[in-house]
């Protein structure tokens, strides 16, 4: 690697991305493969209000040390200062191991112990949640992203500090909690939205009554991340090995085509006709292309993952039945109900006829 060249490290986002395709992490942060996700996510963290729980979040652990530079190397050596001190509260912490890097929502040092805490615009119930199925055999789907994020974070943290103990917590909005005070979502103020990035100004009238005793909560997780790190299997890998070969894949900018399924129906590396026209890739099409020899013609076609409500596409188009013309009678087992209307299968199933028979017409 030269010397004007930056290192290509696996941060937390890329890991989350290539966890759920591989071959994203060949596409991500290309000029050339439009994200459609990039602006989708900034916008729905600006819904949900994940930036303004973030800075409230920090008001839980007043004194910290706000890592604020982008830049990676200039996070680190800021960041490595501060952990100089015996015991320091920091916020964005940017941690390194190899070509791992990840920033920490908060780190907290106390001597050799490190609480690695990331926040969360989610709501919880302290007296209920739970990540794991119930057999424990499994993280819980809704959970389990969560769960590899931190998993990921604590993974770095722990080899860059082999010598520390860590404990890692999730902290949620606690939904049986109401504030204390009106308007505290006014006191924490978006002043600038440029190129997906943002800062939230704080109002001086922020007072310790706003701070209300746990309406933000903290869950410790290490039992859910030793589930994850010792149990869980990536395919053929366990953790560590998914995360060492999700790092060669990016360092070595590696084209690994991962499976095409029903979870391709969520991919963001999607272009317009506009943009083709224009020279952007589209990261969708070169997959199915790559995999399935497709022309673009192809790509017109209503297909299985498009069928409303559908939970056995994966199933059909392992079989090689990607289309709605490739199915025939007994691919989807239709039920009738004794009232009137029609079942769920009986719906799908005239979603099929319907274009196998071109017929527009409503039902």
């Amino acid at each position: 690697m030269s010397a004007n060249t930056k290192p290509r490290y696996l941060t937390k986002s890329r890991f989350k991305i290539g966890l759920e395709c591989p071959t994203k992490l060949f596409y991500t942060a290309k000029p050339q493969y439009p994200n459609q996700s990039l602006e989708d996510s900034f916008l729905e963290a600006l819904a949900q209000g994940g930036y303004q729980v973030g800075e409230l979040a920090k008001h839980y652990y007043p004194g910290g040390n706000d890592i604020t530079s982008l830049d990676y190397e200039e996070a680190l050596q800021q960041t490595a200062e501060l952990l100089k001190q015996d015991r320091v509260v920091i916020y964005e912490a940017a941690i390194r191991y190899n070509n791992l890097f990840v920033r920490i929502d908060i780190l907290l040092k106390d001597g050799a112990h490190f609480d690695l805490i990331e926040v969360k615009a989610k709501s919880f119930d302290p007296e209920s949640t739970r990540f794991m199925t119930k057999n424990g055999k499994g993280l819980l789907s809704g959970w389990a992203p969560y769960i590899h994020d931190v998993a990921f974070q604590r993974h770095v943290l722990a080899n860059a500090f082999p010598e520390a103990g860590i404990d890692v917590h999730l902290m949620l909005v606690n939904k049986h909690t109401a504030a204390l005070s009106d308007g505290l979502n006014t006191k924490f103020r978006i002043v600038g939205a440029g190129n997906n990035r943002m800062e939230v100004a704080v109002s001086d009238s922020l007072c310790e009554q706003d701070i209300t005793p746990g309406l933000l909560g903290t869950i410790n997780v290490n039992d859910e991340l030793d589930y994850v790190c010792r149990q869980e299997r990536f395919g053929e890998r366990d953790f560590a090995g998914q995360v060492e070969y999700l790092t060669a894949l990016y360092e070595q900018d590696e084209r690994a085509q991962g499976p095409i399924g029903k979870h391709c129906k969520a991919c963001e590396f999607r272009c317009s006709a506009e943009d083709e026209a224009s020279g952007k890739l589209s990261g969708y099409k070169e997959c199915w292309n790559t995999s399935l020899g497709w022309s673009d013609a192809d790509f017109t076609a209503p297909l299985v993952m498009d069928i409303w409500n559908f939970r056995s596409a994966d199933k059909l188009m392992q079989a090689g039945k990607f289309k709605l013309t490739d199915l025939v009678e007994g691919d989807s087992k239709v039920k009738t109900g004794d009232s009137c209307g029609l079942t769920t299968s009986e719906r799908q199933w005239l979603q099929v006829e319907k274009e196998q028979r071109q017929d527009t017409s409503a039902y």
